[in-house]
Formats: C-alpha cells, sequence, structure tokens
C-alpha cells in the first residue's frame, strides 16, 4: 500500500475509519465486509504509514529536517494527524502481540478454568462437616443442619512491558523487526503465564525463588500434595502401562473422600479423569498406553488378547505434557524435584486462573516526555493482570514414581 493510498482512504474514512479499515484487513474484510485475501502485519511500512497519514519524513520528522540559518536551528511544528500513526501501528504491534501469544502449543488453559475478577485477592468459600440429608417422615420437620465454613485465598500479579518506536525505526523503514520484537512480547508473555501455571499445578513452592505457593486453606500458604490433602499416591509407581493408570484410580476412589460430610458418613468423590499430565521423559511410554488398540497378556500357556482396558476404565483421558516440567523439577528448593512423577484427574475443577486483565496492548499519550527527550515517536505497553491459584485438593492427584 503507497503512501498515496494511505492518504486517499484516510480523506474517505476519517481518523477512526482508517484504524477499523485496518483492522478489518487483517480479519481478511474490506470496507464493506466482504471476505479478502487476508494482509499480514509485515504488509504494512511504518514509513509509508508516516508518509501518508502525517507527510514525507523529511519534512515531518525533525532529525531529518535540516535546519535552517547559522545556528541549525530547528522548529518543532505540532502535526495535526500524527496522532492517526500511532493509532494504526497499535493495531499492527496488537496483532503481532497476539500471533506470537498464540504461536506456541501451550498447555496452561487445559490445566485450569479461567475466573474472571476485579479484586487482587479473592476469598473463595466452602464448607466443610455438613451433614446429609436424612429421611424425613410424614408431617415432621426437617431436622436443622449445621457446618463450618471454609476457605482459600488467591494471589494476582501485573506483568507487562514497553516496545518503542523512534524516529530512526520511521526513516529507516525497521518495520520488519519492530514486528519481531512485538510477535516476541506476546510469545514471552504467554511463556511466563505458562510457567506460572505449571509450576502452580506442580507445587513447586515458595522455596524456589520466584514462585508460590498457590494452595491457601484459611489465607494460610500450604503444600498442596500430601496424605493429608488425600491427593498424593506415596510409594514407588513409576509409569510403565494401563495397570498403574488403574491402580491410581483405585487408590482415588477409596482414599479421596467427600470432607462436607461427617467422617463416618463419607463417600468417595466422583471424579471422571480427564488429563494425564507427565515430563518429557514420559510422553512417548503415555502415548503408547493411551492410544494401543489392543493389549496382550499370557495365561497359563494362553496369550490373551484384548481392547485397550482404558477405553473402558477412563475413556477420553488427554495426555499433557511441556518442556517446562523437566525444568521445573530441576529448580533449587522446588517441592516438586522429580519429572518421573506423573498426575492424573480433573484439573478444571481444582485450578483456576484469576483473570483481572487478559492481555492488552495500550498506546501512551502523544506528546509525552519520551518524545522530546528520546525521539520517540510512539510508546506501546503489553501487560496482564492475573494469578494461578489451587481452590481444592480433591480433583487432580500427584503419583509418586520412586
Amino acid at each position: 500500500m503507497r503512501a498515496n493510498d494511505i492518504r486517499d482512504i484516510y480523506r474517505a474514512v476519517g481518523a477512526r475509519g482508517f484504524a477499523t479499515v485496518v483492522a478489518d484487513l487483517l480479519e481478511g474484510k474490506d470496507q464493506s465486509g466482504r471476505t479478502v485475501p487476508k494482509k499480514r502485519a509485515e504488509d504494512f511500512s511504518m514509513r509509508t504509514l508516516w508518509e501518508g497519514l502525517v507527510g514525507p519524513v523529511g519534512e515531518t520528522l525533525p532529525n531529518y529536517s535540516g535546519g535552517s540559518g547559522r545556528f541549525n536551528y530547528i522548529e518543532l511544528q505540532e502535526q495535526v494527524d500524527s496522532t492517526m500513526f500511532p493509532n494504526v501501528m497499535g493495531v499492527l504491534i496488537s496483532s503481532k502481540v497476539i500471533d506470537g501469544y498464540n504461536m506456541n502449543a501451550m498447555i496452561g488453559d487445559q490445566l485450569c478454568t479461567t475466573m474472571t475478577s476485579k479484586l487482587r485477592s479473592e476469598r473463595l468459600v466452602g464448607f466443610t462437616s455438613l451433614e446429609g440429608p436424612l429421611e424425613v417422615p410424614e408431617a415432621m420437620p426437617y431436622e436443622e443442619s449445621t457446618f463450618g465454613e471454609k476457605f482459600v485465598t488467591t494471589d494476582t500479579a501485573k506483568k507487562g512491558r514497553i516496545l518503542e518506536i523512534t524516529e530512526e525505526a520511521i526513516f529507516f523503514d525497521q518495520t520488519g523487526q519492530l514486528l519481531m520484537r512485538a510477535s516476541r512480547l506476546g510469545e514471552m508473555a504467554r511463556e511466563e503465564r505458562e510457567l506460572v501455571i505449571l509450576s502452580g499445578v506442580l507445587d513447586v513452592g515458595s522455596g524456589a525463588a520466584g514462585y508460590k505457593d498457590v494452595y491457601r486453606p484459611g489465607g494460610v500458604a500450604t503444600a498442596l500434595y500430601s496424605t493429608a490433602n488425600q491427593n498424593l499416591v506415596a510409594g514407588n509407581n513409576p509409569l510403565v502401562d494401563w495397570t498403574d493408570i488403574d491402580a491410581a484410580l483405585l487408590w482415588q476412589s477409596l482414599n479421596v473422600t467427600d470432607d462436607r460430610v461427617v467422617a463416618a458418613d463419607r463417600l468417595p468423590i466422583p471424579m471422571i479423569p480427564r488429563v494425564v499430565l507427565v515430563g518429557r521423559g514420559l510422553i512417548g511410554t503415555l502415548s503408547r498406553v493411551l492410544s494401543a488398540t489392543e493389549h496382550r497378556s499370557a495365561s497359563g500357556t494362553e496369550t490373551l488378547i484384548t481392547g485397550n482396558p482404558l477405553t473402558s476404565i477412563a475413556p477420553g483421558l488427554v495426555p499433557l505434557t511441556s518442556p517446562f516440567i523437566n525444568t521445573l523439577a530441576a529448580v533449587a528448593g522446588s517441592r516438586y524435584n522429580d519429572a518421573n512423577d506423573w498426575f492424573i484427574g480433573d484439573p478444571k475443577r481444582q485450578f483456576i486462573w484469576q483473570e483481572i486483565w487478559p492481555l492488552q496492548t495500550l498506546r501512551a499519550m502523544q506528546n509525552d516526555e519520551a518524545q522530546f527527550r528520546r525521539d520517540i515517536m510512539a510508546r506501546f505497553k503489553v501487560r496482564y493482570f492475573g494469578g494461578f491459584a489451587a481452590i481444592d485438593t480433591k480433583y487432580w492427584l500427584k503419583v509418586n514414581a520412586a
């Protein structure tokens, strides 16, 4: 798109309309809403946009407009249309940030439920020691039930970075470099969020520098996995074949009980296993176990051939892994120190991502101090505000491999 084309569109649709036109082109639509070939952010040139919206760089960028008189003095002129350039660049940068954010195959969103919030820290309330319903004879009053309250608290953080466009970047048309940085910034934001989620699921704990306890019953930071929490299958239980998954689910049915009922009446938690999480070194084993079409076992002199038993024991189990798992196992002070341990259950019922702000790209106001002091023509902030928390302990098992 040439500068003259940009100028003609801008004059036809105005400032707000031009930003909308660019956004539509990135989505593969024209001004009338018809489908057209999608434009990439790289199809736009910073210098061409500047010259189409503001004017020739030799006349409108002060450092490249030359001087006058013996003092080489340049009087900076306010450009009426200069605010349009950062608006359009914001659309392009936001597009690349989102592309980068969605580029990598991350698993965090499959391990937690997103909960929107307006509070830095939430207090999520549950109940314990609740008597179950009793039979009520005809015309007799219902028995009253009492309960003791329990709750967990959450914790969040705001994280982000600044991306700047300098005069030099416009003049030398460093569009490719800028958009590459924007894409990488989106990738890093997603990787950082992924690390927060996985460190919480694995319960790395605050003993490791930079990490947090994610399970806070009664507001007190506590280890997530323990025999007291009924979510740690202790002992030597490496993942080898389908019998290990069978044994973990049997352990869950015998040991994980509903604490909302008095101890004498507690029943198993009806948890449907949906995910198995393993380190990189076990993903091949797990894939073989889950995808096998038949199973062979010896019985005396006969070999029995059956279908995969997991199709009836736990159908639809999703195998998940991440390179961060092995990295987190090696973090000094981490509670999770064995990448051969594995996890099974329904994580979305146990873990939440508390989202205060989703991923955002914001533009700084025009003519801020950085523009004059450091020749910054536009500044953008990429940020999110959120946090990860465990709200229960019953729906996700850690199986100790050694």
